[in-house]
């Protein structure tokens, strides 16, 4: 297996987080919502400060969608919450899911295949 052409250098003391949000979503919504999310993303976030990536994944099982959002720093993703269009897209999907759990983290290793050890 060759390596990832793509890594994410992790260094201690790094202003970079990442949002891990956890929408619980009856099944039936669970498409409005990723295609909100993937809107919010594509004409709001892409264009914050700050903002580095996200990557939506859906449960298996209809119930669950995971939003993983990469941000410079802190304090970015603060200011991006005090936007009013920020504020709507975050009012909008919590109307859709049942609930969220977010949490803000610090990367502190990446593993990919065939690379253990390296």
């Amino acid at each position: 297996m060759t390596s990832p052409a793509t890594t994410i250098s992790v260094t201690t003391g790094t202003p970079r987080i990442t949002l891990v949000n956890v929408f619980t979503v009856d099944p039936e919504r669970q498409t409005a919502l990723v295609e909100a999310l993937d809107e919010a993303t594509r004409s709001i976030f892409a264009k914050v400060p700050g903002f580095i990536s996200a990557n939506l994944h859906v449960g298996l099982d209809g119930t669950r969608v995971v939003n993983y959002a990469q941000w410079a720093d802190e304090a970015g993703y603060a200011a991006a919450l005090r936007d009013p269009e920020v504020r709507e897209h975050v009012r909008h999907a919590a109307g859709i899911a049942q609930a969220f759990d977010q949490t803000l983290a610090q990367v502190r290793s990446v593993h990919h295949a065939g690379t253990a050890g390296s």
